[in-house]
């Protein structure tokens, strides 16, 4: 059939059958492919015989000029299958083109490749796992010495009552009540070191959630307080601005730990004369800026390009694992962030870029593909209500955009549209009610509900301005009904 003839120089597997589904023409490389003889194919078998796996007759009923099916596994009589997506084009008299697309090597490399990939992340998880065990191994002597003293105390506290107690007449209860008082705070103490570890080490919660950078700080410095001392070293972190953020806590921890152990390592191989480390908080527009600087001999510059490079360490064998800094910087960059070192005269200093929420949420309100969800923005400077409302709406009925104050909440409000404003109503420099009277001057028409646990209903809601009012501690049937959105979880 010389009208065919081009289909021969085609490397995919092509025939031609009739109005009975029948094949009457076929390329080379079709009968290579269902490993069928040219006598066989002669006989005009239909083309449900040559496989099994995959309806071909049902699929062939209805086709108008052109169609592509869904990737399939087709099966020929010795067991060989195949990965195909078949596409059939109308021919004239009845006749039907169909080619069979084999993808059989790209679905083979996609399930090796995803089994590596996930092979990848396994190891990955083991690196960054063997990273903080590294770096509590450098701290242990000092953590234990850190629990010895309050346990020393309970054990002489116990010893004291079990004297006083075992006498005819109890006159002493003023001693026993002080010892009591004692051992409770030395046990709250050891199971603050030990919760703080076990939190460190064996973190499980990989979801991000908002958190103080203050208190992220705060928390990793407990874990070195006993270092600093033993080694003289001031630490200066005097937060001076408020800063919260979206994150996984455990890993900003294990990023600032880092730096402050190997400060602490610099500081005192160098015999540094009075040695130093500051801690500071500051902010642009969009990121906060974390920068951790010392007054050691800072970082050589023939070092300075390998720093953050895998398994790059001065240290000698056995005594880093040269991953540190690799590991910090591809933490920072997940949450779009940076990790750099500081030109600095004196010292070495590192500097922490994270996006502020308002820059985070806004991205992640912009990227959703659930355009039928009302867009509305929450204004707190609490953490744990932020992570009240994203728990609540993780699946909808709302999408959220956050801010911690009237500033970042106006910068949003510039650049967007939302349906709705919920604003705590005490916030730093001006209150819900004023910042609603605000942006109605800017001509921002979204109604503004307040939340609040200690202001008086009746007072703000007599403001015009304000759309309604919700008490805290709320629920998020309380939200919705103030929002006029029906819950679909109940119907």
């Amino acid at each position: 059939m010389a009208k065919y003839e081009l289909y021969d120089s085609i490397f995919e597997p092509i025939c031609v059958i009739n109005h009975d589904n029948e094949i009457i023409y076929y390329n080379h490389f079709f009968a290579s492919f269902f490993k069928k003889s040219p006598r066989v194919l002669k006989k005009s078998p239909k083309l449900s015989a040559l496989f099994s796996g995959f309806d071909i007759e049902h699929f062939l009923e209805d086709i108008h000029d052109v169609k592509v099916g869904p990737e399939v596994e087709i099966f020929l009589d010795d067991q060989t299958f195949y990965h195909v997506v078949i596409k059939v084009i109308e021919s004239e008299n009845n006749e039907k083109v169909i080619c069979f697309n084999d993808i059989s090597i790209e679905k083979n490399l996609y399930t090796k490749y995803r089994f590596q990939i996930e092979e990848l992340k396994q190891i990955h998880n083991q690196i960054i796992q063997a990273d903080k065990l590294s770096t509590i191994g450098e701290i242990t002597a000092t953590i234990s010495h850190e629990i010895s003293n309050p346990l020393t105390i309970a054990s002489g506290n116990i010893e004291l009552i079990s004297v006083l107690l075992s006498g005819e007449e109890l006159k002493e209860q003023s001693i026993i009540n002080e010892s009591i008082s004692d051992t409770r705070e030395s046990i709250d103490r050891i199971t603050k070191i030990v919760k703080g570890l076990k939190s460190f080490l064996h973190n499980k919660d990989s979801e991000k959630k908002f958190m103080s950078l203050e208190d992220i700080i705060d928390k990793s410095l407990s874990l070195l307080k006993l270092p600093l001392e033993q080694n003289q070293i001031e630490l200066d972190f005097t937060p001076s601005i408020s800063s919260i953020v979206k994150v996984n806590p455990i890993e900003i921890e294990q990023v600032i730990i880092n730096l402050i152990t190997n400060a602490i390592h610099a500081l005192t191989e160098a015999q540094t004369a009075s040695p130093k480390i500051n801690i500071k908080i500051s902010s642009n527009d969009v990121c906060y800026l974390l920068t951790i600087n010392d007054n050691g001999p800072g970082i050589p510059k023939e070092n300075q390009d390998k720093i953050f490079d895998s398994f790059f360490t001065t240290k000698e064998v056995g005594e880093g694992t040269g991953l540190g800094l690799s590991i910090s910087s591809k933490i920072i960059d997940s949450y779009s962030g940076s990790l750099e070192l500081m030109d600095t005269k004196s010292g070495c200093e590192f500097q922490i870029t994270l996006p502020k929420m308002e820059t985070t949420t806004f991205t992640d309100s912009e990227l959703s593909t659930n355009n039928e969800f009302k867009k509305v923005l929450v204004i707190d400077n609490e953490p744990k209500i932020l992570n009240l409302f994203t728990n609540y709406f993780a699946q909808g009925p709302i999408t959220l955009i956050f801010a911690s104050n009237a500033i970042e909440a106006k910068r949003i409000l510039d650049g967007t549209d939302v349906d709705a404003i919920i604003s705590d109503y005490d916030m730093p420099k001006v209150n819900g009610v004023e910042f609603a009277r605000d942006i109605i001057d800017l001509g921002i028409q979204a109604p503004t509900y307040i939340m609040s646990g200690v202001a008086d209903r009746s007072k703000i809601e007599k403001n015009k301005e304000v759309k309604g009012f919700i008490e805290k501690p709320f629920s998020k049937e309380d939200i919705l009904n103030m929002l006029g959105i029906k819950n679909e979880e109940q119907g």
